[in-house]
């Protein structure tokens, strides 16, 4: 399953080279800014606040999730975890 078009693949490692050199690489300190997203995106929510899409964005795509992969070495495009995250969230709610 591809995931990214090549142009949205350059502009997250863009990002990703830029974290590197203000980040040094802090895995950690991206951690803690997808649990801050996370909070601050169901505060926004229930706030009503449209804010929380873009917030919502940054967590999902760029910033954050496919960087935390890519600083990890692991190839979005061919990674086979987005080919079995559909099937299991799937099997999730059908089991709820």
């Amino acid at each position: 399953m591809k995931i990214l078009n090549n142009e949205f693949y350059k502009q997250v490692d863009r990002i990703t080279q830029l974290t590197k050199k203000v980040n040094k690489d802090n895995k950690q300190k991206i951690l803690g800014m997808i649990k801050n997203h996370s909070i601050e995106i169901e505060e926004l929510h229930n706030e009503d606040n449209e804010h929380w899409a873009i917030e919502t964005a940054d967590l999902v795509v760029v910033v954050l999730c496919f960087e935390l992969l890519i600083l990890e070495k692991i190839d979005i495009n061919l990674n086979s975890n987005f080919s079995k995250c559909f099937p299991r969230f799937f099997k999730k709610l059908e089991e709820t």
